[in-house]
């Protein structure tokens, strides 16, 4: 944690904290250090927090073994000329845009062949997505404080090829329309990926009690029950928005290990879901 020691110093309460930092550490600040040195310890420690392997999102980093390459598998990997376009929405703090973006890399893909937009609502996320960003991928990923629904109202024709919402849906108020929203983002045959814990007895045994009450790997109240999305319900709604469902995959963590497996069986805990927009599709008008 970064920290300035003054004489006079106090304390931010828990949900403060929390919502300044997103994790439920006690924050030290200091009153008299004026806005702009407060935001700069305040990014600092953001930075820390998200991308510290031993931090409480150490699971989601290391979501990226199955997610990344799975998601560039649905992408058409022919080298024709035309620049492949993939949206990240909620992409925080920059893990699965970064990890797609170094993987397409590796890959011999140049800055003229991929182009990675990070969508994220969240500005002090978004600035450290920005600043662990390595110089040579710089080319590769463009990160915006924007949420979904303003983009597309903005943007009357996104057309990416690949949609991506990894571990967003079951944060928004209304997934319905948030769906909605992300598929119009896509172009007509384009490719939409969802992953997202479960609703069930069984996720909330996993997730909310065992994770986050006794592991304590995620943050108590990270997750609500309430607002887990079903797969059917998922399901339901791609196909309401003209979607066709190529792939429903299970997902299984392993905490002691920090590692994760596609696991078909686990569909009632998380799971992945690859659909693609029908050619027949109208452009949203917001």
């Amino acid at each position: 944690m970064c920290c300035l020691y003054t004489q006079n110093k106090i304390y931010i309460n828990h949900h403060r904290a929390e919502s300044l930092y997103g994790s439920t550490a006690l924050v030290t600040i200091y009153h008299h250090l004026g806005d702009n040195k407060f935001r700069e310890i305040q990014t600092c420690y953001q930075k820390a927090e998200w991308w510290s392997p031993s931090s409480p999102l150490r699971s989601l980093h290391a979501m990226n073994s199955i997610r990344v390459p799975y998601i560039a598998s649905t992408l058409d990997s022919s080298r024709d000329g035309k620049k492949r376009r993939i949206l990240d929405i909620g992409c925080g703090g920059g893990f699965l845009s970064e990890g797609l973006a170094e993987h397409f890399h590796t890959l011999g893909w140049s800055d003229d062949a991929i182009e990675i937009v990070g969508l994220e609502p969240n500005s002090n996320l978004v600035q450290i997505a920005r600043a662990h960003l390595p110089k040579h991928l710089e080319g590769k990923v463009t990160y915006l404080v924007d949420t979904i629904e303003n983009y597309v109202t903005q943007n009357s024709n996104p057309n990416f090829d690949t949609v991506v919402m990894s571990e967003v849906i079951e944060h928004v108020d209304n997934p319905q329309e948030f769906l909605k929203y992300a598929i119009s983002a896509a172009k007509s045959g384009g490719s939409i990926y969802l992953s997202t814990p479960g609703k069930s007895v069984f996720s909330w045994m996993t997730l909310i009690l065992l994770m986050e009450h006794v592991l304590q790997i995620f943050p108590v109240g990270t997750h609500h029950y309430e607002k887990l999305v079903d797969l059917k319900d998922t399901l339901r709604m791609f196909r309401e928005n003209n979607c066709e469902i190529r792939e429903v995959r299970g997902c299984f963590y392993n905490p002691l290990l920090n590692v994760w497996h596609w696991n078909d069986s686990f569909k009632p805990v998380a799971y992945a879901v690859h659909a693609l927009k029908s050619n027949s599709v109208e452009k949203l008008n917001p």
